[in-house]
């Protein structure tokens, strides 16, 4: 009886061994963003829209008057901008920041102004009745900043 017990345990811990066969653990992201797969992505999407609850506030809607006045101010700056733009080149379309230094139109001034050392070009625009302004700033290689 001892042998048999004996026997079955041997047997039992050399199966029990034999299944236990360790590999490397590997870590596998979920998120398509972090080398997941990208088939998780809209699964990902969903549960992250369920669980928004964020809602956007809702704006009055406009009226007549107020889409008319926004539609005007849009319009003169649009005019303005072409002014400012027409300033800059000559009759002949070649750019020259000298021709249009300072342009007013209604409101508002544009001083365009050039570094002859790196060839940047500034447009400040200010408007005249509140004396807020605005630059840009454009290098010698067509970049805004």
């Amino acid at each position: 009886m001892k042998f048999i017990a004996g026997l079955c345990f041997s047997v039992t811990s050399l199966l029990l061994s034999w299944c236990a066969v360790a590999s490397e653990l590997r870590y596998t992201p979920v998120n398509p963003t972090f080398g997941g797969n990208p088939l998780n992505a809209s699964g990902l999407q969903a549960s992250a829209t369920a669980q928004n609850d964020f809602k956007a506030p809702v704006a009055p809607p406009l009226t007549a008057l107020q889409k008319f006045t926004a539609n005007i101010e849009s319009a003169i700056i649009s005019k303005l901008q072409t002014a400012a733009i027409n300033g800059l080149f000559d009759s002949k379309g070649n750019f020259n920041p000298d021709l249009g230094s300072t342009i007013k139109a209604g409101n508002y001034q544009i001083q365009v102004s050039s570094d002859p050392v790196t060839g940047g070009l500034t447009l400040v625009t200010t408007d005249i009745t509140t004396g807020q302004s605005t630059s840009i700033n454009i290098n010698a290689l067509g970049a805004l900043q």
